[in-house]
């Protein structure tokens, strides 16, 4: 394992982000770049694209270098690899990162997914202006989700949880595909940060019981809260999750927010953000509440099944393919809420297997209708057909999609 490698793939990211910010504001405001030198802007935007894959693949490799130490780990009885960096030495916090199979696999597939868009993005955002700044937002986006499924500190967990969502509400206010971007974008941002502030509030609830921020030592000190306001902070903390994973009735932002991104964005949006709230789920309701959660079960499962079928029904309804297809994930996502619902652990196992699986097949089916808007000029499915002889590849690969969502072998 190269040292240091979990700090690395998290920050690198994020820190390469501000870099195209800088290069994006002085390209901007280059008098050389201004007297028509279409040749040198063009190649700047080639250049970023391509330096921001380069930039995920090396998060992406740093993280897989870490898979061997992992293993040995969980062998072992260790449970996890531990890498603790000092902070806010006055009030004894520190940054802490922890890997163990659990958000291995998740940082795995978002890094992989983050790589594929930047790739996915060099041709499909030829076009568009601002490409640095594009870049940069979609890196530092990369970095609030992988520094999420890390963290062990909740405080640093709120603000690389912060620094997912306002790269994502730039990308879709900026990069927006309709002329709607700007409503929708704030749409997006109101709803999100209304679920980050409830998330934020159960964490200085936690800490007001407990003085500690750390979630190893907060399941020790858990037991010290009086069970009513357990019951707060345990509904706090689930509607801020349930508002990232657009469970009903916190889904209003989904369709609009999914469908206005451009779609790289719109694949990341859906094939691994949605996943950071069924981290927290799994993360901090099962390790600091799991009493609760056996207590709420039974209405757990009542909104997973409403939001199974309401978002069937919905995706049915679509004639607009990226919105089908982001009321598909709605519904997909109460089945991984159904699975941690019924505090078993083949259902946890299986919404685990899920966030995966779905993270891949969902990204997939996105960048497959990217290529279809960007041939045919059209999002809707009545005005396609005959594709599959046009656009066999694409046509395969969504296959292999469609086949993984609904687990055929």
């Amino acid at each position: 394992m190269i040292p240091h490698a979990v700090l690395l793939a998290t920050i690198i990211p994020g820190v390469s982000g501000v870099l195209f910010y800088i290069i994006s504001f002085a390209s901007e405001r280059s008098s050389f770049l201004k007297k028509g030198q279409k040749y040198i802007q063009k190649r700047l935007k080639w250049i970023s694209g391509v330096f921001a894959t380069a930039i995920a693949s090396f998060s992406l490799f740093l993280i897989l270098t870490m898979s061997s130490e992992v293993i040995e780990a969980q062998n072992n009885g260790q449970g996890s690899l531990t890498f603790v960096y000092p902070w806010i030495d006055s009030m004894n916090i520190d940054l802490v990162f922890s890997i163990d199979v659990i958000n291995f696999p998740i940082g795995v597939i978002i890094a992989f997914i983050s790589t594929l868009s930047c790739l996915y993005s060099v041709k499909y955002m030829e076009k568009e202006p601002k490409q640095a700044s594009f870049y940069g937002n979609l890196l530092l986006f990369m970095t609030g989700m992988i520094g999420v499924v890390f963290s062990i500190n909740l405080i640093q967990f709120y603000l690389f949880w912060e620094l997912m969502l306002i790269p994502s509400y730039l990308l879709i206010a900026q990069w927006g595909t309709s002329h709607r971007r700007l409503k929708i974008g704030f749409k997006y941002f109101m709803f999100t940060h209304t679920g980050a502030l409830m998330i934020l509030l159960g964490i200085l609830m936690l800490y007001s019981f407990t003085n500690t921020f750390n979630l190893v030592e907060l399941a020790g000190a858990v037991n010290t809260i009086p069970p009513n306001m357990i019951l707060v902070i345990f509904s706090l903390f689930l509607m801020g999750f349930f508002v990232k994973m657009a469970a009903f009735p916190f889904h209003i932002w989904l369709p609009d927010a999914h469908s206005e991104a451009p779609t790289p964005i719109s694949a990341m949006l859906s094939g691994i953000m949605l996943k950071c709230g069924a981290y927290g789920m799994i993360r901090i309701l099962f390790t600091l509440l799991g009493q609760t959660v056996i207590q709420v079960s039974d209405y757990l499962l009542v909104f997973s099944i409403i939001t199974m079928i309401y978002g069937g029904f919905m995706a049915l309804a679509q004639v607009d393919i990226k919105r089908l297809l982001a009321y598909s994930s709605m519904s997909q996502l109460g089945y991984i809420i159904f699975g941690f619902a019924t505090v078993s652990s083949l259902g946890v196992t299986g919404s685990l297997f899920h966030i995966i699986n779905h993270a891949i097949c969902k990204a997939l089916l996105f960048m497959c209708v990217g290529s279809v808007i960007h041939q045919t000029g059209t999002r809707n499915i009545r005005s396609l057909g005959g594709l599959m002889s046009k656009m066999p590849v694409t046509g395969f690969a969504f296959m292999v999609g469609i086949f993984s969502l609904i687990g055929l072998p």
